[in-house]
């Protein structure tokens, strides 16, 4: 593993340590990701520069959830097959209220 050493404004230094304890995370853990995002924010993919500029904010959160076999998937997309169209309505109707 490589080290950087970085000078920045004190003020700076400050909001970056007041945001990684807001995370519960080190500083070290913290710049790494918003330098990670940087960097992988100058590819040519939208969808990485997107994901960057999220992790970069601080909206970009990583959410774990269970594994799911291939028939309780299935059964879970029969089961909402449909209600596209009635949410498009639902969402309609709620923008158009004052």
């Amino acid at each position: 593993m490589k080290q950087l050493l970085l000078r920045i404004p004190e003020e700076l230094h400050r909001r970056l340590v007041a945001r990684a304890a807001r995370d519960g995370r080190s500083l070290n853990a913290l710049a790494t990701e918003i330098l990670d995002a940087a960097a992988e924010a100058d590819s040519d993919d939208r969808r990485a520069r997107v994901r960057a500029a999220a992790a970069a904010s601080g909206a970009l959160r990583t959410a774990s959830a269970p594994t799911v076999s291939p028939a309780r998937r299935q059964r879970i997309l029969a089961s909402t097959r449909g209600l596209g169209a009635q949410l498009d309505r639902l969402l309609a109707d709620e923008r158009e209220r004052p």
